[in-house]
């Protein structure tokens, strides 16, 4: 009874994130949160997140330590999570503990605190207002200290930084919205940032893309074409001597063509072996790369693979037998960020970008099973659980809330390997 009644909980868990950024702007680690998800019969005063013991099984039983593997991990907990013996099941060596300067910190709380300190946790304290006197013996305690990016930021960031990092402590700016406020919390000496700012799209009217965009472009479009002309594609390439050295690296690598008897050459061989499905999900991925930046040090790729990975996801459980519409979902959830990474509105990209009807009918309008599916992964990305729930409903019963919790792990063990090899 036990077990069915935990599982039961589990089913009900809504995990969201926030990506951690360091000042190269490669992620560092997550902020997860776990709450209760929507219920019938809701009332005022049902716990804001989820309890100890149903964190510490969604965390292991979805995987999330592998997935995140030399990731932190920032949980927000209460003084009731802390007393909960099952915290003591989350890695220490990965999972970071983050308070808010709301809590109550009574002698108990700061007693385990020190306890689960000796046993190898970290703490992080989100501060909320002005720093003040009251949170001196925790303090020593601190790995990080979190500001919220707003007009009393610059004091209280003076005032906690010279005492956490004499200790050792790095600060944590969150609610960073605006590449303008990122760069004020850099100057400032923030270590690390939390926020949306890298996902917004800079759209300057009469902005021309720059030779190398353009013949990305032209390539992408060639291949979406409902009939590929190889002579064109070709073409398109030899105009284009990184790309095509990229390409061939790519097909000759270990990875791709390392069983093959004879290097491959030309063009046409080139794709014939990658193959067009992942040479396309290889080009729409260069679209959001800057030039001399490792792949772990792009967060907009990140989230725009990993939204296109949870899509496809999504769309195999679905749509189980429609291979063309889980690769059209994972090429939709990617497309959807292109205008953050190009500076363009939506129309002129789908202007100069060949796309399947459906995808385009979904990028442009949230219409139809891929515009569902959009929408649902963008409420999730946005952290929204009535929204997600409402898609969910939307969709049908084939996906319920604990999937995305186990899809989103294994999109970010996906994106944490194409990072990898892109380093």
């Amino acid at each position: 009874m036990h077990m069915d009644i935990q599982v039961e909980k589990l089913h009900q868990v809504f995990i969201g994130r926030h990506p951690i950024l360091d000042r190269r702007q490669a992620t560092v680690g997550y902020e997860l949160l776990f709450h209760p998800g929507p219920q019938e019969g809701a009332v005022a005063g049902m716990p804001k997140r989820a309890a100890a013991d149903v964190v510490c099984k969604a965390f292991a039983e979805l995987g999330l330590s592998s997935a995140l593997v030399s990731r932190q991990v920032f949980i927000n907990v209460d003084a009731d999570f802390l007393l909960d013996d099952s915290v003591e099941l989350l890695p220490p060596q990965q999972v970071v503990l983050e308070l808010d300067s709301g809590e109550t910190f009574a002698s108990p709380l700061l007693q385990r605190c020190r306890e689960l300190k000796t046993r190898g946790y970290a703490f992080c304290l989100h501060w909320s207002g002005e720093a003040d006197g009251e949170f001196s013996t925790l303090l020593d305690m601190l790995s990080y200290a979190k500001i919220d990016a707003d007009a009393a930021m610059p004091a209280t960031y003076k005032a906690l930084a010279a005492r956490l990092r004499s200790n050792g402590g790095r600060m944590i700016a969150a609610k960073v919205e605006t590449t303008e406020s990122m760069q004020q919390c850099a100057n400032l000496g923030f270590d690390f940032f939390q926020g949306t700012y890298f996902a917004k799209p800079v759209v300057i009217a009469g902005r021309k893309l720059d030779p190398s965009t353009q013949g990305l472009i032209r390539i992408i479009s060639l291949l979406g074409d409902e009939e590929v002309d190889f002579a064109r594609i070709e073409a398109a390439f030899k105009g284009e001597p990184a790309l095509l050295a990229n390409l061939l690296r790519l097909t000759n690598s270990v990875g791709v063509g390392g069983q093959l008897s004879s290097r491959i050459t030309s063009i046409r061989n080139a794709i014939a072996v990658v193959g067009q499905r992942q040479l396309l999900r290889w080009l729409q991925l260069l679209l959001f790369h800057r030039p001399g930046t490792p792949a772990g040090c792009n967060p907009l790729l990140q989230l725009a693979a990993l939204r296109g990975r949870l899509m496809e996801l999504a769309a195999e459980i679905v749509h189980p037998s429609r291979r063309d519409l889980q690769d059209l979902a994972f090429i939709t959830g990617l497309m959807s960020l292109m205008p953050a990474a190009l500076g363009l509105p939506m129309t002129e990209i789908l202007g100069q970008i060949a796309v399947a009807p459906d995808a385009r009918r979904a990028l442009s309008r949230r219409e139809g099973e891929l515009g569902r599916l959009l929408e649902l992964v963008e409420r999730y990305d946005e952290n929204d659980i009535d929204g997600t729930a409402d898609m969910l409903n939307r969709i049908g019963d084939r996906l319920v809330l604990n999937d995305l919790g186990s899809l989103l792990a294994d999109a970010i063990a996906w994106v944490q390997q194409l990072s990898a090899d892109g380093e």
